[in-house]
């Protein structure tokens, strides 16, 4: 039998690169003063346009994203959490996502094998 998780790990350790995580402590955009290191892989939408909208299908209503994140299950990301790419030594050339939506990719007995994301891109405040 396929160990999802195992498969999962190795596609992280081939093709994953670090982030930094920060969460959402509550509603009132109060974040953690802590940065979490954490390995993740990333594709970009199809439709970028589209980003931060939502199109109405017959099968229901799809949330499209910038980019949609790959987590271990251990991570257990949450809507609003904050995702810093680029430089990881220094917070001053980075780009910064939101976690918009996150959804469990279940296997065997319903347990939780590894989250998908999708983020939208944060734009600095001028």
């Amino acid at each position: 039998m396929i160990n999802t998780k195992r498969v999962f790990r190795n596609i992280l350790k081939e093709w994953g690169h670090d982030v930094l995580l920060q969460r959402r402590l509550s509603d009132d955009n109060l974040y953690s003063d802590v940065l979490q290191r954490v390995t993740t892989r990333h594709v970009t939408a199809a439709s970028r346009y589209l980003a931060s909208s939502k199109e109405e299908e017959n099968e229901g209503v799809i949330i499209n994203s910038d980019r949609v994140y790959y987590f271990e299950a251990e991570i257990n990301p949450k809507s609003g959490d904050r995702i810093y790419e680029g430089s990881l030594s220094f917070l001053e050339d980075y780009v910064l996502y939101v976690l918009e939506e996150c959804y469990p990719v279940r296997g065997r007995y319903g347990k939780i094998e590894y989250w998908m994301c999708g983020a939208t891109k944060e734009e600095p405040a001028s």
